[in-house]
């Protein structure tokens, strides 16, 4: 009886860790609440923390049951899961662009179950080199299973190439074509080899298209380009000035802006560099964000284990699918931010599952591998653990918050007030939040809560608004030379902005605070500084600065 039940076990165990792991875990990217707000993706998280406290201790048991068998039926469900989340997500596109299904974002018509349409084209970029290896792989081959398989895979194919160029996300172009070529190298090596040896100048002639290619990209978005350029330029300098990583518990965003406001205050910059700055909560390379929020040590480490499983995916011609799937979400990740988004860390986890799988069991010593996989999987458990108690409380708090933030919108400030500070303790690390507490103070005359609410809001958040609002509650309990470092930092950390200086109008227009020639010159830039937008708030505060220089007698006509 135990000899036929362990020959049971053999046998399912496998087939339960690979459906349940590579079902689940994909099955992310289908969980959605349009009750809280996108940016959260706190009920993503949850599921995906919950769904691996499952999913990694059957991996353990079916490795110790049954190595190869686990590692090859985890492996194989995997490719073949993420392709058919794939489809499906290319099919929800396709039906965003038809006009059947609606799109997550107001300014974006495709975004698949995503809230924008980079993630979601990084997705199907990370599943389009499994879909192409298993082409490759089957094709030729004559067995009706195949066949079969041969012309799933092909739908999954055609299905992302409709829709990824609709997605206008460069990083998931790049991913995908570099990826692809991954794929298409590994499976046909030798003759890639023959080929380029034997046509040196078409190859030539493709690099140097290639080449086109990506400068036209370039120019497609080249504000957009070059904004991620300087994002890159300070989040560099930001890791020189501190490479151990941040001991304050600040956010990215937090960090940056800082790092911004002494890169505009120290270095000689460009009006190009001015004009394209911004208030990024993101670095578009998670290597560098990496290292900024947590160390280099830590990031350097990161790229190490990615390097090892590449080098596992490059050891066996069968792994060419899954290897290709990482280099997407590698190359994916020097331009976006996939480790923030839970659909697409499930992904990555599925990749490392496997390959660390494959790489175990080249471990001689079964004992030695089972001693590695347990303190992955404690390690997992662990994390996954603390993940969703912090996502599960941080989703209750905002569910209480979103009724409360109807006051804050309809101008109600003390009812605000009061119930914001009931929420203050579980929602202090949401940015908009705090931002929206301190204003409220602000609004309400609670000048000191609110320069204490608003600095801690600096620690989750770069926006110079933040310190604008710092400013006038200086002004307003009459600390005027705080009010004007306060201000003259909101000009430092983003030089294009007219408000700042609008502001700083109004603070040199005080009588106990006056400044004839700062008055000026500060009145000068708002008048004549090119906006990036002539809205109607432009246009109104250059009437108020053009009224107040008549009062002050300060006007010349031209």
């Amino acid at each position: 009886m135990n000899v036929e039940l362990r020959k049971w076990l053999c046998r399912v165990i496998p087939w339960l860790a690979g459906l349940l792991l590579a079902g689940l875990a994909g099955g992310t990217v289908l969980v959605t609440d349009g009750s809280l707000p996108s940016d959260l993706q706190g009920t993503q998280w949850m599921w995906l923390s919950a769904v691996m406290t499952v999913v990694l201790p059957l991996w353990l048991a079916g490795y110790i049951v049954n190595p190869q068998r686990t590692v090859r039926i985890v492996s194989e469900t995997v490719q073949w899961v993420l392709m058919g989340f794939g489809a499906v997500e290319a099919l929800h596109g396709l039906g965003q662009i038809a006009g059947i299904y609606p799109s997550n974002h107001s300014l974006f018509v495709l975004t698949g179950t995503f809230y924008n349409p980079g993630p979601y084209s990084g997705y199907l970029a990370a599943v389009l080199p499994v879909a192409l290896y298993r082409i490759l792989i089957l094709n030729g081959k004559k067995d009706r299973l195949s066949v079969v398989q041969y012309y799933l895979s092909m739908c999954v194919l055609l299905l992302i190439c409709c829709v990824l160029p609709a997605g206008m996300s460069r990083a998931a172009w790049f991913a995908s074509l570099i990826s692809c070529g991954y794929v298409v190298l590994r499976v046909y090596r030798v003759k890639v080899k023959s080929f380029v040896s034997e046509h040196r100048y078409a190859v030539l002639g493709v690099l140097i298209v290639g080449a086109l290619f990506a400068s036209g990209a370039y120019f497609m978005k080249r504000d957009s380009a070059d904004g991620r350029l300087l994002i890159g330029k300070i989040t560099s300098q930001a890791i020189a000035g501190n490479p151990w990583g941040e001991e304050n518990g600040r956010t990215f965003s937090a960090i940056y802006g800082d790092a911004q406001e002494r890169y505009f205050t120290d270095c000689e910059y460009s009006e190009s560099e001015a004009w394209v700055a911004g208030t990024p909560d993101f670095a578009f390379n998670e290597y560098l964000q990496i290292a900024v929020e947590y160390g280099v040590w830590v990031s350097v480490l990161f790229i190490t284990l990615v390097l090892v499983l590449l080098k596992i995916a490059g050891s066996r011609k069968s792994l060419a699918g899954m290897g290709g799937c990482l280099v997407s979400l590698m190359v994916f990740a020097c331009f976006s931010y996939p480790l923030h988004i839970p659909a697409i860390v499930s992904v990555w986890l599925l990749a490392v599952i496997v390959l660390s799988g494959e790489g175990l069991v080249m471990i001689r010593r079964k004992r030695y591998a089972v001693a590695v996989l347990l303190s992955v999987v404690v390690a997992g458990l662990t994390a996954s653990v603390n993940r969703y108690g912090m996502y599960s409380a941080r989703t209750r708090a905002v569910r209480q918050w979103m009724p409360v933030r109807v006051l804050y919108h309809s101008g109600a400030f003390r009812a605000a007030v009061e119930e914001y500070g009931k929420l203050y303790d579980k929602m202090s690390w949401h940015k908009d939040f705090c931002f929206e507490y301190g204003r409220a103070l602000y609004k309400t005359g609670s000048y000191g809560k609110a320069e204490k609410v608003l600095l801690k809001a600096m620690t989750v958040s770069g926006d110079p608004m933040i310190l604008n609002i710092l400013g006038r509650s200086a002004q307003e309990s009459g600390e005027y030379g705080k009010a004007e470092m306060y201000l003259l930092r909101s000009t430092r950390r983003l030089p294009e902005r007219v408000y700042p200086h609008y502001l700083l109008v109004k603070l040199y227009a005080e009588p106990e605070y006056f400044d004839r020639v700062k008055l000026v010159r500060e009145a000068e830039y708002v008048l004549n500084a090119e906006p990036k937008v002539n809205s109607t708030a432009i246009r109104e505060m250059r009437q108020k600065v053009e009224k107040l220089l008549e009062n002050k007698k300060l006007w010349k006509n031209k």
